[in-house]
C-alpha cells in the first residue's frame, strides 16, 4: 500500500531525523523571545538523545529507527507554552534518567545499584516538583516483573529517596533556612482543587492529542506484544502504565500539566514509534497519516496562537 510505503520511508529513513531537527530549529528560531528559552531547547535536546540511548541500549524497537525521538521533538517543539524556562522543565529529564537505571536493573546480578540511582533521580526531581515523589510506588511495583525486588534493593530504593533530602536538610539547617527543606514536604501532601479554568485552549488541545496518541498506541501494543521478547514486553508495559498514570494525574491535578505533559509525551513517543516502525497494515498506514497531519495542524495552530497573544500583548 502507498500509505504503508510512506510510513516505512519516514519511520526507517536516514533523512527523517535531520529533517525533523531542521524543522524544530526553524520553529525555535521563529518563536524565540528570550535567552532563557534556550534552556528548554537544551533540555529537549538532551531528552531526545537519552531516548535514542534507551532505545539502543534496551532494544525497545527491534530495528533501526529514530521514530520515537522524531515524534517527541516535533510535538515538544510545537508546545510553545512550555518554551519559557521553568524549573519543572527538568522533571522529564529526571524521569528518563530514572527509567534508564530501572531498565538496567532487569534480571541484574546486582540490582541494588541501579535501583538506588533510579530512586535517587526520582527524589532529585521532586526537589523542583515535589509531587514527582509519587512515581516511587510505580517503580516499586515495576521491580516485581523486572525481577529486581529483594530486601537489599528495597533498602537501596529507600536510601535513594532519602539522599537528596538528607543533603538539602544539611544545607537548610546550616544556613538557617529550614523552609527550603519543609516547603517540598508540604507540597507533597497538598492536593490542589480540580480546576481547569487556568488552562489555555492550546494546552487542552495539545494534551488531548498526546493522550489519544498514547491510548491508541498503548492499546495497539498490548494486542501485538506477543511478537516481542519478554524483556521488551515488560519495558513497554511499564511505559504504558506510566503514561496512563500520568494521564489520570493530569486530569485530577491539572495545575501540574506543564510538568506532566512532557512525561506523557515521552511514553506516547516510544509507543507510537514502535507502532509506526513495526506495524505495516491498513490501520497503521491510516493512523500514521492522521498523526502526521494532526501534528502539523497542532504546530500551525499553536504557532498562530503564540503570535496572536504576542500581538495582543503588544497592542495593550
Amino acid at each position: 500500500m502507498n500509505l504503508n510505503r510512506f510510513q516505512i520511508q519516514v519511520a526507517t529513513g536516514r533523512f527523517t531525523l535531520p529533517v525533523v531537527i531542521l524543522i524544530c530549529l526553524l520553529l525555535w528560531g521563529i518563536t524565540f523571545q528570550e535567552w532563557k528559552d534556550c534552556i528548554y531547547l537544551a533540555i529537549t535536546a538532551i531528552i531526545g538523545y537519552m531516548m535514542i540511548e534507551i532505545n539502543t541500549a534496551f532494544t525497545l524497537i527491534r530495528t533501526r529507527t529514530t521514530m520515537p525521538v522524531c515524534i517527541f521533538w516535533m510535538i515538544a517543539t510545537s508546545l510553545f507554552f512550555l518554551h519559557p524556562f521553568e524549573w519543572e522543565n527538568l522533571v522529564p529529564l529526571a524521569f528518563l534518567l530514572s527509567v534508564y537505571q530501572l531498565f538496567q536493573s532487569y534480571e541484574s546480578n546486582s540490582p541494588a545499584i541501579p535501583i538506588y540511582h533510579a530512586f535517587f533521580f526520582i527524589s532529585l526531581g521532586s526537589l523542583v516538583f515535589p509531587p514527582f515523589i509519587y512515581f516511587s510506588p510505580i517503580l516499586w511495583g515495576s521491580m516485581i516483573p523486572f525481577r529486581s525486588l529483594s530486601g537489599k534493593s528495597l533498602l537501596a530504593s529507600l536510601l535513594g529517596l532519602i539522599t537528596p533530602y538528607w543533603f538539602l536538610f544539611g544545607y537548610a539547617f546550616y544556613f538557617d533556612q529550614m523552609s527550603l527543606f519543609l516547603n517540598p514536604l508540604r507540597e507533597m501532601v497538598h492536593f490542589h482543587p480540580i480546576e481547569y479554568g487556568h488552562l489555555t485552549i492550546p494546552e487542552i488541545i495539545s494534551w488531548g492529542i498526546i493522550t489519544l496518541l498514547l491510548i491508541i498506541s498503548g492499546s495497539h501494543y498490548w494486542q501485538i506484544s506477543y511478537m516481542d521478547k519478554t524483556r521488551t514486553r515488560i519495558y513497554h508495559s511499564f511505559l504504558v502504565i506510566v503514561g496512563l498514570c500520568v494521564t489520570l494525574w493530569s486530569i485530577l491535578q491539572p495545575i501540574y500539566l506543564h510538568a506532566l505533559i512532557v512525561i506523557q509525551l515521552i511514553c506516547a513517543a516510544f509507543l507510537g514509534g514502535h507502532l509506526f516502525t513495526l506495524t505495516r497494515n491498513r490501520f497503521s498506514g491510516i493512523f500514521f497519516i492522521v498523526t502526521f497531519v494532526t501534528v502539523t495542524l497542532l504546530t500551525i495552530y499553536n504557532l498562530w496562537m503564540q503570535f496572536f497573544n504576542f500581538w495582543l500583548i503588544g497592542d495593550i
